[in-house]
């Protein structure tokens, strides 16, 4: 009988903070990524082995406490066990290190990964956006992590991205840089101790409504522009359920900001991320022309379910997928 340990990373290397940037293209659907993964390395030891599968590995290189940098001799990727393993020449010693690793990856069109949407505009125009479905174990297709559910930290994104579209991710964007090209560059705040499947972010034409809870947390409706107004009914309720499950938990949301987001191809009903909450169209917008009450229910239903998820899930988190 094949056991969870099977699938697991070796426990003697763990992240505690990832420092991500990646930069989207939507017209060829490719992504570029470099990261910086700090680690606590509990015994010595030359190889790193990190989830990863459907990206191509340019290089890694790990610095030290002491300042030295190594760069990886050999990168063997295992598609079998959805890994990558980077050899270094020379012991890496327990303590804290840096972990530099780039690399490339497509948009796909399976909706899972890091993945592209298409989409009809309200003029009859054919665009995409990028989004990303995580759960369960496809954070990996996106970067390469530890995409175990216990294995938790910290995350910094950015995103270059064009000039005209918008950037959404689980935390409030920190800073936005023009760059050259009809670039952007945004950075958003770093997360809370989380783990890896609850990591989002999209990139798009999008468009919010949004509304102050009573205890100051910004919760927004996002759809791509021109559907923002059908989120009014969403965003009201929302911030009516917020009061109500921190009280109910006794715990406050621990975000400034909760996005709830609708996307045009999206494979489950809603994803409960931390602070970016992704959803099929039909459970989260609402026109009050054509939609019928039973809509308003299956809104209800589904926004307090993901929202319940902030808590357990996202704060407390299962220890394996066997426990979901």
């Amino acid at each position: 009988m094949t056991t969870a340990a099977a699938y697991r990373l070796p426990g003697n290397v763990l992240p505690t903070k990832y420092d991500l940037t990646l930069t989207p293209n939507l017209t060829d659907f490719t992504f570029s990524g470099d990261e910086t993964v700090t680690i606590q390395v509990t015994e010595p030891t030359n190889r790193i082995a990190v989830n990863a599968i459907d990206l191509e590995i340019a290089d890694a290189q790990i610095t030290l406490e002491n300042s030295t940098s190594l760069t990886a001799q050999n990168i063997a990727l295992n598609e079998g066990a959805e890994t990558a393993t980077f050899t270094f020449g020379q012991s890496i010693p327990a303590g804290t290190a840096a972990l530099r690793i780039r690399f490339t990856g497509t948009l796909n069109d399976q909706l899972r990964g890091f993945y592209r949407s298409q989409y009809t505009t309200p003029e009859g125009e054919e665009r995409y956006l990028a989004t990303t479905q995580f759960e369960a174990t496809d954070a990996r297709r996106a970067l390469p992590c530890w995409d175990d559910p216990a294995v938790k930290a910290t995350f910094q994104v950015t995103l270059v991205i064009p000039s005209d579209l918008v950037a959404i991710s689980n935390t409030l964007v920190e800073s936005e840089t023009p760059q050259d090209g009809g670039t952007k560059t945004v950075r958003f705040a770093e997360t809370p101790k989380m783990s890896t499947y609850l990591l989002a972010f999209l990139v798009g034409d999008f468009a919010s409504v949004e509304q102050r809870a009573p205890n100051g947390t910004l919760v927004r409706v996002w759809a791509t522009r021109g559907k923002e107004e059908q989120g009014r009914f969403a965003v009201e309720n929302a911030v009516g359920l917020l009061s109500y499950f921190n009280d109910y938990f006794g715990i406050p949301y621990p975000l400034e900001k909760l996005d709830h987001i609708a996307v045009p191809d999206f494979a489950a009903g809603a994803m409960e991320n931390w602070g970016a909450i992704t959803y099929r169209e039909t459970v989260l917008l609402y026109d009050p022309e054509n939609s019928s009450a039973s809509t308003k229910q299956r809104i209800m239903e589904v926004v307090s379910h993901e929202m319940a998820h902030m808590w357990f899930g996202d704060l407390v988190t299962m220890e394996w997928w066997d426990d979901l």
